[in-house]
């Protein structure tokens, strides 16, 4: 596990796939949130308040109060599963069978050992887990898209029960700073992703770009055919 700074609070994973389901909801959602290793088995889950692992996780503790929330995480999945987990798809469509459009052939999924969740079965590494209600950390600070340090903020921790790998595991990693990094070549391919999705939602737009310099998610370049004056 990687440090990619010299001020970052600790090593970091930074290219893993999290796996979640809300307690009401048949789909998954995946997300790629940075996970702060502090201990043998735990990690620091930041998820954003508006992300989709996070509200599955409050949709848990509303429903389920007191109860672990289930988590597995997928190192070193395809390309076509990557960008699958870091578009805002439709709420009608998983980011599975996104990705399985993508690539034009079905996502191959396995179920983890210790919970119900399903994984990529050609990812590298799983980790199985939970989080505890109420279990917070401190997370950071780390360098960011921005090319300043983020400020430190309380997330849960993710404890992890299993890990499972092939024989010779291959660990996916990258790192965040200033544009262009490596992130900024995920936000190129998106640029083109993102087109289809848009437009049938808003027939108007012609073209759309994510530069690097809006670190490939701040700033959009929208062009449209005008329908009225």
């Amino acid at each position: 596990v990687m440090t990619c700074w010299p001020d970052d609070a600790a090593p970091l994973i930074t290219w893993g796939l999290t796996v979640t389901r809300g307690p009401h909801k048949e789909r998954q959602n995946l997300g790629i949130y940075r996970q702060q290793l502090i201990g043998k088995n735990k990690l620091i889950m930041r998820w954003l308040s508006h992300r989709g692992g996070a509200l599955d996780f409050q949709e848990w503790l509303a429903a389920r109060p007191g109860e672990r929330f289930p988590v597995s995480v997928a190192l070193g999945a395809d390309p076509a599963t990557i960008l699958g987990a870091v578009t805002p798809v439709p709420d009608t469509l998983s980011e599975y069978a996104f990705a399985g459009l993508l690539r034009g052939t079905k996502t191959e999924v396995v179920k983890c050992l210790s919970n119900d969740l399903e994984v990529p079965a050609s990812a590298e590494i799983i980790l199985e887990g939970y989080i505890e209600p109420g279990e917070m950390a401190p997370e950071g600070p780390y360098g960011d898209h921005t090319g300043y340090y983020n400020e430190v903020d309380n997330f849960p921790v993710f404890t992890v029960t299993h890990i499972t790998q092939r024989e010779d595991a291959i660990y996916h990693s990258t790192y965040t700073g200033r544009p262009p990094d490596e992130p900024a070549v995920l936000g190129v391919a998106l640029n083109e992703v993102f087109v289809p999705i848009l437009q049938k939602q808003f027939p108007e737009i012609v073209d759309f770009y994510l530069p690097p310099e809006g670190c490939s998610y701040r700033l959009a370049v929208v062009t449209m055919k005008k329908q009225y004056a």
